[in-house]
């Protein structure tokens, strides 16, 4: 293993092409030995708790022999939250090459609850990250926001109470609007440039799930019906799902065909209901910030292929933050690399593009 900079040392401006290779091969290849491995560092796994305004968090710290930047990556909407083997993954290959990697367990995460209380948790951790030297205080500062808590991270860190704002703000597959995206879940097919991209219900039984009492479930059976809701999202067998249904009572069925029957377009009324009654909360999880809250480097990253979230989203937050750097890929679908080897010279431009993504993060130690 060769011998890097240390924390306090500037790279030379190779290396982060190098760290960049590096992590691109772990996301493609997490089972291969990387070819680059000799130049990243060995990594410890760490389980600190953070302090916030209403709670402790669990975090995972990830730390390089030589960390010489700290990025908090906040994973998506998956009820393994720190546990996910893609983040792990991920936040292990940032840490080899030289990141310390902070990803914190959010209790809305685990549960698939979208509240605006989750906003203030992030808040916590970046101000945390900032001041408490073990943290990473006093090294660069970066944010990488993935899937639905893509946008929690960048209104987080838009807050301007903020005392060390990132440097670096990755905002990788987020939205703009909450309710908007409420509607954009329910198409069949995600549009834009003349790409057409079937939309996978995943996000569609998220948005469900969180308003269960518009379908008059028992309240014994809401857990339950939320885990069928769950399963619907992730496509599981028929047969499976129907044999956990039928735990469920005559009245906790009907309320769960309602849900998985559910079409605004059938039911406009009722939509037009929970639109009305979940109106505040989305605004909470909306972007309403103006253009000057920004304080960071802010790239946008999306997949034209995403089939949960479409990228027009990410399309008007670029609008909206007219200084970000907008990088639209056909190299993944929602979180899954679609990169293909063999069109590697078809592909040159945006490989280039994506890759410059995440060697801005590697630049932070130049």
């Amino acid at each position: 293993m060769r011998t890097l900079p240390s924390g306090g040392a500037r790279g030379p401006r190779w290396l982060r092409w190098v760290k960049t290779g590096h992590v691109f091969w772990r996301i493609a290849r997490p089972d291969a030995p990387s070819p680059l491995r000799g130049f990243v560092q060995a990594v410890s796994i760490e389980h600190r708790e953070i302090t916030t305004s209403v709670t402790r968090l669990r975090v995972v710290m990830y730390r390089p022999s030589l960390p010489y930047a700290t990025v908090v990556v906040n994973g998506g909407f998956v009820e393994d939250s720190t546990d996910d083997p893609r983040l792990i993954n991920f936040a292990t290959a940032l840490a080899e090459a030289g990141l310390l990697v902070l990803t914190p367990d959010y209790p809305a995460v685990r549960s698939l609850t979208f509240t605006p209380e989750t906003i203030d948790h992030v808040h916590d951790v970046i101000a945390a990250a900032g001041r408490d030297p073990d943290l990473g205080a006093g090294r660069p500062l970066a944010v990488i926001g993935l899937s639905y808590m893509a946008t929690l991270s960048l209104k987080a860190a838009l807050r301007p109470d903020l005392d060390v704002p990132p440097a670096y703000l990755g905002i990788f597959g987020g939205y703009e609007d909450f309710a908007l995206l409420m509607c954009d879940v329910f198409e069949e097919t995600y549009r834009f440039e003349g790409t057409s991209v079937p939309v996978d219900p995943y996000g569609r039984f998220l948005v469900l799930r969180s308003v269960i009492e518009y379908f008059d479930p028992p309240p014994a059976e809401r857990d339950l019906i939320r885990e069928l809701a769950l399963r619907c999202g992730r496509r599981e067998a028929p047969e499976v799902i129907e044999a956990a249904a039928g735990r469920l009572s005559p009245q906790g069925r009907a309320a769960f065909d309602r849900l998985r029957t559910f079409h605004p377009d059938r039911s406009p009324e009722l939509w037009r209901t929970i639109l009305h009654d979940t109106h505040e909360r989305c605004e909470a999880l909306s972007v309403r910030e103006p253009a000057d809250r920004l304080r960071s480097r802010l790239i946008l990253l999306h997949s034209g292929y995403d089939h949960v979230l479409p990228c027009t989203h990410s399309v008007r937050l670029h609008q909206r933050f007219p200084a970000s750097e907008l990088v639209l890929t056909t190299m993944f679908t929602h979180v899954n690399l679609r990169f293909n080897p063999r069109a590697v010279l078809s592909q040159v431009r945006e490989l280039r593009n994506v890759s410059g993504v995440f060697a801005s993060l590697m630049a932070l130690q130049e």
